[in-house]
């Protein structure tokens, strides 16, 4: 009779190796895996095998396996410093309970038993290299002991079921292992080294790479577990490999074999980072007669291309339905159309195929198309240029300027165009109706257009007739049509999309379930690195109430920032100190601290057109929001106190020198519109005041400000000027000098345009600090 092994973790990195193997040596493997961090994509190639089986079970919970079984595997549990943020509950699990019921599964059994312990339980070692016989220094309270104390209770655990139940166990402490089918994104240094590798950004090392570690390739640790599993061996037993190398070493091996021109870049180290990893493999040596033998270039070039090459990035099956027999997996991969390639047509269009669809964004601008083609990112907007380069290189993602290539055979089709406001602040929905009218003449039969433009509410019912116009003659094609309106920040939209707090979805209800599919791993988090314990909230509604949803949102958050700074204005007036009166206010849950923050005001291309288009809308309808006119009036009022502050101080502003920090509406983003720093240089110009400003993204002004001039840094800036303006709240600004800045200035006056500078670092520079509210 064959034997049969139960392999825990057994979709995961090592896993899927160990049950490649186990096959191999005609024994069949019963996999199971919850697909936290596991894909089933690791052992697609073994589905097929009639010895295996993969079955989607979570270990902390009770498991039962029917039929005899020959050895139990426990290699069950989040293993990077990422999951131990993220997910260290289920860590403390897998180790803790997980343990608990596969121990009792082998005691039922009588099967041998493998624990997967970790070099982890030996913390940041003062014993170097590392016996089994060292009991470690390990943070019990730290950020890591959820795996580090999770594991060693489970090698306790094990070796109280050997003493007491007499459970024939073995304990292996892994060490640093790498090769191919590890999760790319999942923290640790050799992914994410060649990662950036390969994307020619800069390599990040923590510390200065002193730090050492042993890294062992994933076919020289299975084979270590397996000699142990088929031992008659204890344990612990070290399994890894003893050759030490710096991490920054490390680095630069990577960057040489990817042929990379990557540049070192050094980053804080974490907290209980350890110091230094090596095993001590004299007992694996002696007693099972191993120790590794895959050069550590060879098998890093191996993994280096296997990362380079892989087909199905970022897709996890950890939404398939597992049965007691084979775990279905979901390969089908929706064909997407995305018209309009701008800010939010390409985070639109990349962040689809990330999730594993076939996706074709379409631009009337062949530029654009092919820039993106390339590569090349025309906007500002963090992550996305690696994000891109990583899609296109798996073929599901391209660009193109023609109609036909992008539409003939899509299933949905995103439309991305913008919609400006006109004079009235109604939104012109010029380009969208040419978009619209550009489908019929490729639609594909059965599809859905989904509309991902901010309209106005009744856009739904007008797209459809504006299409069904562009169609006459071929009334037989149906389509249907589903609003989502987006939420995407500037400076934080990959994360806005693949962790949304909601997704919204109006249409018929066959229509938006459709929809909701497209959406699946993102509603599921079943993508690689999505977090499990924070899965969005899918709101279905008609088509007029998602479009609504979308204006409601903006004006809401618009209306919080003004009435934040009428609180400013009023604290000003009393004597009170706004900085301390909104954060009280905020802490009531009903309210919430975010976008209760007083300064310059709100810009951008959201808010003020949405609010327009909610003013121009109910006017229409016989309706004057008046709250809502009262959001748009105190806003502008913030940019002329802001003036007026100056004015206040300086009196005369003509012929004086006045620096900007910051120019963008907001942190993150290159994006000028409606930004209150260029409405602030403005007035300062038509007062006759010379203008100079630093921002760390934007190189270049439109030519209505030709006048102002661009400096390199803010000490540039700030050269001789009577005062400063911090306008924007990068995050480069809380670490200015003040005493540099004071030395450079030949005034003494910094008006804090956000309230984000530090009052107390400035207090003895002999600079004055004013800001709004206080």
């Amino acid at each position: 009779m064959r034997r049969r092994a139960v392999v825990t973790g057994g979709a995961g990195f090592v896993g899927s190796h160990l049950a490649e193997r186990l096959l191999a040596h005609d024994i069949d493997v019963v996999c199971l895996d919850n697909f936290v961090t596991g894909s089933a994509d690791n052992v697609a190639h073994l589905q097929g095998h009639d010895g295996f089986r993969l079955v989607k079970v979570d270990v902390s919970d009770y498991i039962s396996v029917p039929g005899p079984v020959d050895y139990v595997l426990h290699f069950a549990s989040p293993a990077s410093p990422v999951d131990y943020a993220e997910l260290p509950i289920q860590t403390m699990k897998a180790g803790s309970l997980g343990t608990l019921h596969t121990l009792g599964l082998a005691k039922e059994k009588g099967a041998r038993y493998l624990l997967a312990s970790t070099s982890e339980t030996y913390g940041d070692p003062l014993v170097h290299p590392q016996p089994e016989s060292y009991w470690g220094n390990v943070n019990p309270i730290g950020p890591r002991a959820c795996y580090d104390e999770a594991k060693r209770f489970a090698e306790a655990l094990t070796m109280s079921y050997r003493r007491k139940h007499g459970v024939n166990t073995a304990i292996m402490r892994i060490f640093n292992t790498y090769g191919p089918r590890m999760r790319p994104d999942d923290g640790r240094a050799i992914p994410n080294f060649i990662n950036q590798a390969l994307a020619n950004i800069p390599i990040t090392v923590h510390g200065d790479g002193s730090q050492t570690r042993s890294v062992c390739h994933v076919d020289d640790l299975v084979e270590g577990a397996l000699r142990l599993l088929f031992s008659d061996l204890a344990g612990p037993v070290n399994i890894g490999n003893p050759h030490e190398v710096t991490m920054l070493e490390l680095a630069e091996l990577i960057r040489e074999l990817a042929g990379s021109d990557s540049p070192v870049e050094f980053t804080a180290r974490p907290q209980d980072d350890p110091s230094q990893r090596q095993p001590d493999i004299t007992l694996a040596r002696t007693e099972l007669h191993w120790e590794p033998t895959v050069d550590v270039r060879d098998g890093l070039r191996e993994t280096i291309a296997w990362f380079r090459n892989r087909a199905d990035l970022g897709v996890k099956a950890g939404d398939s339905a597992a049965s007691q027999t084979n775990v279905e997996v979901d390969r089908r991969r929706h064909k997407v159309a995305v018209i309009g390639t701008g800010y939010v047509g390409a985070v639109t269009s990349t962040c689809l195929a990330f999730l594993g669809h076939s996706v074709c964004g379409l631009d009337i601008d062949p530029v654009r198309a092919g820039q993106l083609n390339d590569g090349q990112v025309p906007f500002h907007e963090p992550g996305l240029p690696e994000l891109l380069l990583e899609t296109l290189r798996t073929g599901r993602l391209r660009f193109t300027d023609r109609p036909a290539e992008a539409l003939a055979d899509a299933d949905f089709v995103f439309l991305c165009v913008g919609t400006p406001p006109g004079s009235d602040g109604a939104p012109d929905l010029a380009q969208l109706e040419s978009a619209i009218q550009s489908l019929a003449p490729h639609l594909r039969s059965d599809a859905v257009i989904v509309n991902k433009s901010t309209v106005p509410v009744g856009s739904g019912n007008w797209t459809r007739t504006i299409l069904e116009d562009a169609l006459e003659g071929n009334r037989q094609l149906s389509f249907h049509v589903v609003s989502n309106p987006e939420f995407l920040r500037e400076g934080s939209a990959i994360a806005d999309f693949i962790y949304p707090d909601r997704i919204v979805l109006g249409g018929n209800a066959s229509d938006v379930s459709r929809v909701a599919e497209l959406y699946r791993p993102v509603l599921d988090q079943s993508f690689e690195g999505g977090r499990r314990g924070r899965r969005p909230t899918l709101i279905t509604t008609e088509l007029a109430s998602a479009e609504m949803i979308k204006y409601a949102a903006n004006a809401f958050l618009a209306t919080k920032i003004s009435f934040a700074n009428e609180m400013a204005q009023l604290c000003e007036l009393f004597g009170a100190d706004v900085r301390e009166v909104l954060p009280a206010i905020g802490a009531d849950h009903r309210v919430g601290n975010a976008f209760l923050n007083p300064g310059v005001g709100w810009g951008g291309s959201c808010f003020g057109k949405d609010v327009s288009a909610l003013i121009s809308s109910g006017e229409e309808y016989g309706y004057l929001p008046s709250m809502l006119q009262a959001t748009v009036e105190i806003n502008k009022m913030q940019r002329a106190r802001t003036v007026r502050k100056l004015q206040r101080e300086l009196h005369i502003l003509k012929g004086r020198r006045i620096a900007l920090f910051g120019l963008t509406f907001k942190p993150g983003t290159d994006d000028l519109r409606d930004a209150p720093a260029l409405d602030i240089a403005r007035r300062l110009l038509s007062a006759g005041a010379v203008v100079s400003a630093f921002d760390p993204v934007v190189k270049t002004l439109p030519e209505e400000f030709r006048a102002v001039r661009l400096a390199r840094d803010v000490y540039e800036a700030a050269d001789r000027v009577d005062a400063v303006v911090v306008t924007t709240e990068w995050p480069e600004f809380a670490l200015i000098d003040p005493a540099e800045l004071r030395r450079v200035m030949r005034g003494d006056l910094v008006v804090d345009g956000r309230n984000c500078l530090s009052e107390a670092s400035f207090a003895t520079s002999g600079l004055r600090l004013i800001g709004f509210g206080w």
